[in-house]
């Protein structure tokens, strides 16, 4: 156990326990659980497993959180508070997707910039001792890294191991391959990928409406992929960082669509959805060794080998 005592702690807000056991996996870092409880008003407590307030003076550490509703946010500023007060010498919060990404700018008179509001708060979040730092993933727009004020904040890419994902999936050697999106914000995404296999490129105009009926985000990939079979095209593989579907429904209909395979991530949590899991045509791609590249940097190793992932408690 004293092996531990100098490692970093990874801490996980509620849904995100998933993630944060991939990167103990992986760091060989300790876990500390967090006791949760609800109160019949709805009211929430937290409580770190410590034992008296000293405990966590001068250590580090790793907050994980996939940030997929309101009340993940509030967790995890929540948490980020309580560490600051506990004397955490460097706060690292791994996000792996953020909420409110797409809300980065207004566009009618008294929109609110959600997104700018929420890493505003994050912001917030005391920095004493080492500070903070936000480690994202695949940023909706490279300009929401610029939103956090007086706190250290990085985005990395999915690059590598989507890259991995696409070459085992697609026969670029028998098959005809281009790549294509319905995005105009960011073509240089797909254009990357496009001069990494050495293939060709194309870009189709998707007006997007505000519905509420609207299948959510496959609307495009369903809609398109049938445009492009009917145009010519012989396979279609759907490449998506972030998962962000909530109803089952769409999963149904994606298993029902004429896309071959969907290559996604596991930033978000409906990643891990059983109906997810079990869809045949969705491949799930493992990031959090992006973020494990990126710690590992920062504090130079892994923990030593053991034969269970080791947890902190001092109760």
């Amino acid at each position: 156990m004293s092996n531990y005592l100098n490692l970093p702690l990874i801490v996980h807000t509620k849904r995100s326990k998933y993630f944060a056991d991939l990167l103990a996996e992986k760091l060989r870092y300790p876990i500390l659980p967090v006791i949760r409880k609800q109160f019949s008003d709805g009211e929430l407590y937290y409580k770190f497993t410590i034992q008296n307030k000293t405990s966590l003076i001068g250590k580090d550490v790793l907050i994980v959180c996939s940030m997929v509703d309101d009340q993940e946010l509030l967790e995890l500023i929540r948490l980020g508070l309580e560490l600051s007060e506990l004397g955490t010498r460097r706060r690292v919060f791994v996000i792996p997707y953020l909420l409110y990404q797409t809300m980065n700018r207004a566009s009618l008179p008294g929109e609110v910039v959600t997104c700018k509001s929420t890493v505003r708060m994050l912001s917030s979040i005391s920095t004493c001792g080492l500070g903070n730092l936000y480690l994202l993933l695949d940023l909706h727009t490279s300009g929401i890294i610029h939103y956090f004020e007086k706190t250290q904040a990085m985005e990395l890419y999915a690059q590598k191991p989507l890259y991995n994902a696409i070459a085992k999936e697609v026969d670029f050697q028998n098959e005809d391959v281009v790549f294509g999106t319905t995005d105009l914000g960011r073509p240089k995404w797909v254009e990357t990928y496009s001069n990494l296999f050495g293939v060709g490129i194309v870009l189709c105009r998707a007006p997007r409406e505000l519905n509420e009926n609207s299948p959510e985000i496959m609307k495009e990939p369903i809609g398109e992929s049938e445009n492009y079979l009917r145009h010519g095209a012989t396979k279609v593989t759907c490449v998506i960082s972030h998962f962000a579907v909530t109803k089952e429904s769409i999963i149904q209909r994606l298993e029902q669509s004429p896309i071959d395979k969907i290559i996604i991530t596991n930033s978000h949590v409906n990643s891990q959805l059983p109906v997810v899991k079990l869809c045949k045509k969705i491949i799930i791609v493992d990031v959090s060794c992006v973020f494990v590249e990126q710690i590992v940097s920062i504090y130079g190793s892994v923990g030593p080998k053991t034969s269970s992932p080791f947890v902190f408690a001092l109760d």
